[in-house]
């Protein structure tokens, strides 16, 4: 991954605004669930990424350094955000995701969010680029554009929509007029790639539980509005987590939606 990657200027955003606070930060407990990853740091702040697993391993996925993360520094920990194994990563991208919510409490004036949503942003006739299958979410685009295209790596059939694999990503994203990529891309590492097919679309939009709360570095990469999720309560998000909850869940008992628009 490249040192100018939207994934390293999040780590860099955070030692800058941190500082030597940073170093007093810990992971206390850390859970790889079947949908989504979480950890607890310092202070209680959680944070929670998409999980995703080698798909091109024909053995069981495995963290090399299980049981050695709890109690390690969230410094050391962030890091693992910019792993090739997706395991690391998914947890790397959840303590970035804990720090980021420590930080927009610690300093509100810069990081205040917004209560747009994604529909919002979506005009009559737009032509919606859209990265990941976000199933709920769907008919409701479909009630203000029928123009929605999804961009899916898995083998979805889905009649409402037409959904292509990724080599047509740099055709279906340069000729949108709305981009809609999911945050689990901050996982596996093509945020930034995805982004840069962008074309002259009128708005960019990160979204999902995996975007973190520095919304910055994804401004400067093109990014228009980031939209996630904030954890409010911690211990219920690891125990939803560890049992296979979903974002719904998640939404439910333990966070809100947050967005940020540039």
């Amino acid at each position: 991954m490249e040192n100018d990657s939207v994934v390293s200027m999040l780590l860099d955003q955070i030692r800058q605004e941190l500082g030597e606070d940073l170093d007093d930060i810990y992971v206390e407990d850390a859970r790889v669930g079947v949908v989504y990853s979480g950890v607890r740091i310092t202070n209680g702040y959680g944070g929670i990424a998409a999980t995703q697993l080698q798909s091109s391993s024909a053995h069981c996925a495995t963290l090399p350094n299980a049981g050695d993360i709890t109690g390690k520094p969230a410094s050391e920990v962030m890091e693992m955000a910019l792993s090739k194994n997706l395991l690391k990563a998914v947890l790397g991208i959840a303590t970035v995701n804990a720090l980021a919510t420590m930080i927009c409490d610690l300093y509100p004036e810069r990081h205040a969010f917004s209560d747009v949503d994604v529909l919002d942003i979506i005009r009559p006739g737009d032509k919606v680029g859209m990265v990941g299958h976000f199933s709920p979410l769907i008919p409701r685009i479909l009630k203000i554009t029928d123009q929605l295209t999804v961009i899916e790596k898995k083998d979805i059939i889905d009649e409402r929509i037409n959904v292509v694999p990724q080599e047509n990503a740099s055709e279906v994203l340069s000729g949108s007029d709305i981009i809609i990529i999911t945050a689990s891309t901050l996982v596996n590492g093509t945020t930034d790639e995805l982004i840069s097919l962008k074309g002259n679309a009128r708005e960019a939009i990160l979204l999902g539980p995996s975007a973190v709360m520095l919304p910055q570095p994804f401004y400067e990469k093109g990014f228009t509005a980031v939209m996630g999720t904030r954890i409010n309560d911690t211990d219920t998000m690891l125990k939803v987590v560890s049992e296979a909850g979903g974002t719904k869940h998640l939404l439910k008992k333990c966070g809100e939606k947050v967005s940020f628009v540039k």
